[in-house]
């Protein structure tokens, strides 16, 4: 039966992505907090023009001067309808790999970010998105004994908001 179910959704997806929007954006704030990414989304629509799936993922910077120069890996998924969105985006922090480490990042290592969000037209393929929601951020202390870090939740919950600039394919 889950395989089944699997399957249709599967097919129903492929069967929409014909219609479906491809757009490449730069994004500053939301789920990446003090960086900049560059993302890729595949828009799905479920309904007519109406309604849409947007599944997203991007690498990025966090900005110099806040911590080490670091990584930013983003994801996310979107359901909109009309020009109004709800959805939710994780960012992963990580050393950069092409810049020297010279200490330790004290930063977290995970941020999600449910998030509403407004997207306008400007001109026929560019866009603008705006977003607000809260951010929980996560970090994973390492254990000196067995030196695995489990996730944990830093423990407050702040608002924030990103703004993204897209073009369509």
């Amino acid at each position: 039966m889950k395989n089944l179910l699997g399957l249709l959704l599967l097919s129903c997806l492929f069967s929409q992505s014909l219609t479906a929007q491809v757009g490449i954006e730069a994004q500053s704030g939301g789920a990446n907090f003090l960086g900049l990414t560059i993302n890729t989304r595949f828009s799905i629509p479920l309904d007519g023009m109406y309604q849409s799936l947007s599944p997203s993922f991007g690498v990025g910077m966090l900005m110099p001067g806040w911590d080490e120069p670091t990584l930013i890996i983003n994801a996310g998924l979107t359901y909109t309808y009309k020009s109004w969105g709800i959805g939710a985006e994780m960012t992963g922090f990580t050393d950069n790999p092409f810049i020297a480490k010279v200490r330790d990042r004290n930063w977290v290592d995970m941020i999600i970010y449910p998030n509403l969000n407004y997207t306008g037209n400007i001109g026929s393929r560019w866009y603008f998105r705006l977003s607000a929601g809260p951010y929980f951020a996560f970090s994973r202390p390492v254990n000196s004994f067995n030196e695995i870090g489990k996730l944990r939740f830093q423990g407050d919950v702040f608002p924030g908001a990103g703004v993204t600039i897209g073009y369509k394919l």
